[in-house]
């Protein structure tokens, strides 16, 4: 990002928050950052709740993870990824390749990397079909950070990439809350047909827990720091072939 982007956002959200307000978050991140550094790629010893259990927070170099969604966002997603080792998987942006070794296929309209097609979500063809389509923060960017605006985009990826399942198939998503309002709206209508769940960020540090979804659309997303303090997790499950005289 150029630095004159930089400066105009600190300009713009200083009068829209306060200079006070983004001085301090900007120092609270910078002391997280460092204090956070060293230890980033151990295996962490905190977790969070989730479906009952308790995860582990996810640490990386990349994308500063313990500063933001990240932290639960990559290791529910691995093991999304784990749970259908070895079968057809799709990848909607090229976000685990940065964590992770994948042989599976990534899809990613922006960004250029070995192994990765840049091809828009929404216009992507194949004849195959496949067991596991995830994205991970990626569909919130559709029909907005592009040169034409399309409120109604990010939902027809969603249909498309749901046509590209084998019967049975599971589309897994991550949806940053607040960062598309549009896309928000969709998903809490149910317009979309996804299982929905979410987790929600502590205020003042990134630690996260299971809410119910109707508390999580309040939560803002903070576009000082591009961090989210809201995460929807979505499902779809394909519907089987029904065999005639099999229950």
């Amino acid at each position: 990002m150029m630095l004159t982007d930089i400066a105009g956002r600190l300009v713009t959200l200083s009068r829209e928050r306060g200079l006070v307000s983004v001085l301090r978050a900007s120092l609270g991140w910078a002391v997280g950052w460092v204090a956070g550094r060293p230890r980033a790629g151990r295996p962490s010893t905190r977790t969070f709740r989730w479906d009952g259990r308790d995860v582990p927070y996810f640490s990386h170099a990349y994308h500063y993870t313990w500063l933001n969604e990240r932290a639960v966002e990559t290791p529910l997603a691995l093991e999304a990824l784990a749970e259908h080792g070895g079968a057809d998987v799709l990848e909607v942006g090229n976000v685990l390749s940065h964590y992770h070794p994948v042989d599976h296929l990534v899809i990613d309209k922006y960004e250029v990397a070995p192994g990765v097609l840049n091809v828009d979500a929404v216009d992507f063809e194949t004849d195959r079909r496949f067991d596991l389509v995830l994205a991970v923060s990626t569909l919130e960017h559709v029909g907005l950070d592009e040169d034409v605006r399309d409120p109604e985009k990010a939902a027809r990826a969603v249909g498309h990439l749901c046509s590209l399942l084998k019967p049975g198939g599971r589309l897994w998503i991550t949806h940053p809350v607040g960062y598309n309002p549009d896309l928000d709206a969709q998903l809490r209508s149910g317009e979309l047909g996804l299982t929905l769940r979410a987790l929600r960020r502590d205020q003042h540090r990134n630690r996260w827990r299971e809410v119910p979804v109707d508390e999580v659309w309040s939560a803002g997303y903070d576009r000082l720091l591009y961090t989210a303090h809201g995460v929807v997790v979505g499902e779809y499950v394909a519907p089987k072939i029904a065999v005639p005289g099999v229950n």
